[in-house]
C-alpha cells in the first residue's frame, strides 16, 4: 500500500472514531454505522480504496471486514466479461458523485455476483474527499421479478390454451345445436310430410281440373265467360298451394341452417306459433289439445328466432311424449306468456306422466333421457339450456309424477343491457 493510502486511512479512521460533540465519550454515529440493516461502505474515490465497512457489508460479500478495509475496490468489482445480465458492473466512477444507482452487480468472495442498489453521498473526512455508500441487496427482488415473469408467461400460455379450448367448446356447442335441430327435424318428419301433402294434394287436384277444362275448351271452341273464370280460379288455387309449400320449405331451411349470430327483435308469440305448426299434425293424431294464453302487448326480445324456436319445439315435443307415455289417447298442453321487470316468461305445461323426484336433477344432463330406445337422444333440454344461457335466460322445471310437468323460460328483453 502506498504511503498516501496509509496516511488517508489513518486519518479517516481517526476522524470516524473521534468522540462526538459535547464530550459524551461515545461515538453515537458509529453505533448507527455498525448496527445498520444495510451494508455500508466508506470509500476514498481518489485512491479507489475501501476505508471502512460494517458487518452487513461483510455478510453481503463474504469477506471479513479486515479483508475489505484498506482493500482496493477491485476486490468487489466483477471481472470484465462476467455475465451481469441487465445489471451494470460496479466501477470506481460511481463513487465520485452523489447519486443513486439501481441494479448494480458486485462480486463476492465466492466469485458469485450480488445484485444491489447503490446510494452514494460525498462527505469530508479530515480534509479528504470520501464517499459514504449504502448497498442494498436486490437479489431477492430480481428473483421475484423472474418468478413474476415466469408466472406471467405461464398465465399467458394458460390463457392461450383456454382461448383455444373455449373456441373448441364453442364449435362443439354449435355442432351440438345443429345436431339437435336435425334430430328434432327427424322426429317431426311425419308432421312435416302432412303439412306439405295438404297443399300438394290441392295443387294436383286443381291442376287436373284446369287440364280437363282446357281440353274441353279446345274441343268446343272458345268457352263461355264462366269457363275462363273457373280456369283462372283453378290456377289461382295452384299458386296458393305452391306458395304455402314454399313458405314451409323456406321455414325448414331457415330452421336447419347455422344461424348462431342471426339476432334480431323477435316476437315470442310468432316463434311459438311457428314451432307448433311443425307439431300440429302429431298433436292431432294423439288427441292432444293446445291452449294458448298469450299476454297482450308482450315485448319483443333480442334473440335468434330459429334458436328460440328450437327451444320451444323441444319443450313441446317433451310435452307430447309425456302425454303419449300416459297412454290415455288424450291430453292438454297449455302455453302461457307474460312479462315483468324487463323479463319475458314462457310456460309450457302438460298433464303427462311427470318426472320422478329422483330424476329431476338429471334432466338437463346431455344424453339423459327417460324415453324408450329410439325415441330420443336426451339432447333436447341440454341444448335448450345452452341456447338460453347465451341470452342470460334461464329454464326451470316443476313436475309431479303422474300429474304433469311445467317448464318455464325466463328471457330478458335485451340481454345486452344487463
Amino acid at each position: 500500500m502506498t504511503a498516501a493510502k496509509v496516511k488517508f486511512l489513518k486519518t479517516a479512521r481517526s476522524e470516524s472514531r473521534r468522540d462526538g460533540p459535547g464530550g459524551h465519550g461515545a461515538d453515537r454515529y458509529r453505533l448507527f454505522f455498525e448496527e445498520a440493516n444495510d451494508a455500508l461502505l466508506v470509500v476514498n474515490p481518489a485512491l479507489n480504496v475501501v476505508v471502512e465497512a460494517n458487518a452487513q457489508m461483510a455478510e453481503l460479500t463474504g469477506y471479513l471486514r479486515s479483508e475489505l478495509e484498506g482493500a482496493s475496490l477491485s476486490l468487489i468489482t466483477p471481472e470484465r466479461g462476467a455475465p451481469a445480465g441487465r445489471s451494470t458492473p460496479l466501477s470506481a466512477e460511481k463513487f465520485k458523485n452523489d447519486g443513486f444507482y439501481e441494479d448494480i452487480c458486485i462480486s463476492g468472495k465466492d466469485g458469485k455476483l450480488r445484485f444491489i442498489s447503490l446510494s452514494v453521498r460525498a462527505v469530508d473526512m479530515g480534509g479528504e474527499a470520501a464517499a459514504l455508500c449504502i448497498l442494498r441487496d436486490i437479489g431477492a427482488k430480481r428473483n421475484m421479478e423472474r418468478e413474476i415473469l415466469t408466472k406471467h408467461q405461464e398465465l399467458r400460455n394458460a390463457y392461450v390454451e383456454l382461448e383455444k379450448t373455449h373456441g373448441e367448446l364453442k364449435a362443439m356447442q354449435e355442432t351440438l345445436v345443429q345436431s339437435g335441430k336435425l334430430a328434432a327435424l327427424g322426429e317431426l318428419t311425419a308432421g312435416i310430410a302432412h303439412e306439405l301433402n295438404q297443399p300438394l294434394t290441392a295443387i294436383k287436384g286443381f291442376a287436373q281440373e284446369a287440364q280437363t277444362l282446357i281440353k274441353a275448351m279446345a274441343t268446343a271452341g272458345p268457352g263461355a265467360e264462366g269457363d275462363r273464370k273457373a280456369l283462372a280460379d283453378y290456377l289461382g288455387e295452384v299458386e296458393k298451394g305452391a306458395s304455402k309449400m314454399e313458405r314451409i320449405i323456406s321455414h325448414l331451411r331457415g330452421f336447419t341452417r347455422k344461424s348462431t349470430e342471426d339476432f334480431r327483435d323477435t316476437d315470442i308469440h310468432e316463434v311459438i306459433n311457428e314451432a307448433l305448426k311443425m307439431l300440429e299434425q302429431q298433436f292431432k293424431s294423439r288427441g292432444i289439445v293446445v291452449e294458448r294464453r298469450y299476454a297482450a302487448d308482450l315485448p319483443h326480445v333480442w334473440a335468434n328466432p330459429f334458436q328460440l324456436e328450437q327451444v320451444f319445439i323441444n319443450l313441446a315435443t317433451n310435452a307430447r311424449d309425456a302425454i303419449e307415455a300416459k297412454k290415455e289417447r288424450r291430453g292438454k298442453v297449455m302455453i302461457t306468456t307474460g312479462h315483468a321487470d324487463g323479463v319475458v316468461n314462457v310456460r309450457f305445461e302438460d298433464n303427462g306422466v311427470g318426472i320422478p323426484d329422483h330424476l329431476k336433477s338429471k334432466i338437463f344432463n346431455p344424453f339423459f333421457t327417460t324415453k324408450e330406445v329410439g325415441k330420443g337422444m336426451g339432447l333436447g333440454l341440454s341444448i335448450s339450456y345452452g341456447i338460453l344461457s347465451k341470452l342470460n335466460a334461464s329454464l326451470f322445471a316443476e313436475s309431479e309424477a303422474g300429474k304433469g310437468t311445467a317448464f318455464t323460460v325466463r328471457l330478458p328483453v335485451d340481454y345486452r343491457k344487463l
